[in-house]
């Protein structure tokens, strides 16, 4: 590329009037932007049963507004001939390929999340060792806030490359698994009726859909039985609530029904833990 075609580009694109209508309308899209997160989050609160709908939505919304707005500033504000766009976009993909190789990879994996939703905002993900609810989807990364309310900030080229566990895949209800060990003489039917019971007279079951016991024997220093209660709650977010709920339902029950000699209150505990 010659001087005098350097010295065109350059009267053509930093023109003042073309650079204040450019930072006008990256403005307006900002605040368009912000006012399309401001009413998901109205509407989120409003219609609690279609959160996961219009958290999903959002990143997708947001997307298009900002591809909208980016070409129509290109195209529109600027109008640049055919070939010096060609030459100034071959300039910059060199340029950014060498020296952004790892933002570009997010930026595709973004692009890619976002079209083949393998989770949404408001999916329950496990990705690696973190677990916990999708927040946002970015072009660069995903936030994902944990039940010790903590965020997670993953690129999404690393979330895109391994395996993602998704407990609810765009549900708000979810399938919650409670499980507790008894001695293996414990009476079996009487420990699966009241496990039952647990759960579905607990406040966040969702009863549209079954509550299921399942037992095994393990050993552990001793025979023991392994009860295992499956329900589904009302909204995701209640998942270790829901759990701790039904372990300490089913605790008393058994202490104040006499299912345990004092021998074994002093020997076992009812174990939880939630898959």
């Amino acid at each position: 590329m010659d001087e005098q075609n350097l010295q065109n580009i350059a009267q053509h694109f930093f023109n003042i009037t073309r650079i204040l209508l450019a930072a006008g309308m990256l403005g307006l899209t900002w605040g368009a932007v912000w006012l399309l997160r401001r009413g998901a989050e109205l509407l989120a609160a409003k219609f609690g049963r279609y959160r996961l709908q219009i958290a999903s939505a959002y990143p997708v919304l947001r997307l298009g507004i900002w591809v909208g707005s980016i070409a129509f500033t290109i195209v529109v504000v600027f109008n640049p001939p055919v070939n010096t766009l060609l030459t100034v976009g071959a300039s910059a993909g060199l340029a950014v390929g060498l020296g952004a190789q790892d933002l570009i990879k997010n930026v595709i994996a973004g692009i890619l999340i976002l079209l083949d939703r393998p989770f949404r905002a408001g999916d329950m993900i496990q990705v690696g060792d973190h677990y916990g609810e999708v927040i946002d989807i970015g072009l660069r990364a995903i936030r994902i806030r944990t039940f010790d309310d903590s965020e997670v900030t993953l690129p999404n080229a690393v979330v895109l490359g391994q395996a993602v566990s998704n407990s609810n895949s765009g549900a708000l209800d979810e399938l919650v698994v409670a499980q507790f060990h008894l001695p293996a003489t414990v009476d079996v039917q009487e420990v699966k009726a009241l496990a039952w019971e647990a759960a579905a007279c607990s406040p966040y079951a969702y009863l549209k859909k079954p509550v299921n016991v399942v037992v095994e024997d393990v050993f552990d220093y001793t025979f023991l039985t392994r009860f295992k209660v499956k329900a589904y709650v009302l909204d995701v977010r209640y998942e270790k609530v829901f759990a701790s709920d039904v372990l300490e339902r089913i605790k008393q029950e058994v202490v104040a029904r006499g299912l345990l000699t004092d021998q074994q209150l002093r020997q076992h505990s009812i174990a939880p833990a939630i898959d």
